[in-house]
């Protein structure tokens, strides 16, 4: 690899001799090497995760939905034994999730952050296998716990890939 001084004398002395293959001026070229090396790829460190439900789920009563079956869990900030996501940074992040009731059963959940509901939903009653997805844009503070939480009665949702828990830094 050329050192910088190097093809910066190249180019200079390219447009000093008058061909024209290159019109970069040395201002710039030393601009475009000074900045080089701070560019980085800016999805590599941002947390995002994706779980599903691995089993159907019957509950009575609330209780924090634990998604087990994590496909994406970049940087480990999702639990899949307890269910939580913990911000890692604050930032402004999309959470999501989809139920689906099990067979024709309503299921009640909410989205929870620390403890208080930040968004309620349900499946649909009438119909077989009814399901509801929930997307919500959250700015977090490091350490705000996320989860979603099933609310009351005894229901029942069904597992597999349909039934998931999702979410990811956007800034």
């Amino acid at each position: 690899m050329l050192s910088r001084r190097l093809v910066i004398s190249l180019v200079c002395l390219s447009v000093d001799i008058g061909i024209t293959a290159s019109c970069i001026s040395e201002d710039l070229l030393r601009t475009l090497l000074a900045i080089k090396g701070s560019c980085k790829q800016e999805n590599v460190d941002k947390p995002a995760f994706f779980a599903f439900l691995k089993s159907d789920l019957t509950s009575s009563g609330t209780q924090v939905i634990k998604f087990q079956d994590a496909r994406i869990n970049i940087g480990n900030h999702y639990n899949p034994t307890t269910g939580i996501f913990t911000a890692p940074i604050q930032g402004i992040y999309q959470i999501s999730c989809t139920i689906v009731g099990y067979d024709t059963h309503v299921f009640y959940y909410m989205i929870t952050v620390n403890g208080s509901p930040y968004t309620l939903g349900n499946t649909s009653s009438g119909g077989s296998y009814n399901s509801q997805t929930s997307t919500v844009l959250m700015n977090l503070k490091k350490g705000d716990r996320v989860y979603v939480e099933h609310r009351g009665g005894s229901q029942k949702a069904h597992a597999n890939t349909n039934t998931y828990f999702s979410g990811y830094l956007l800034q």
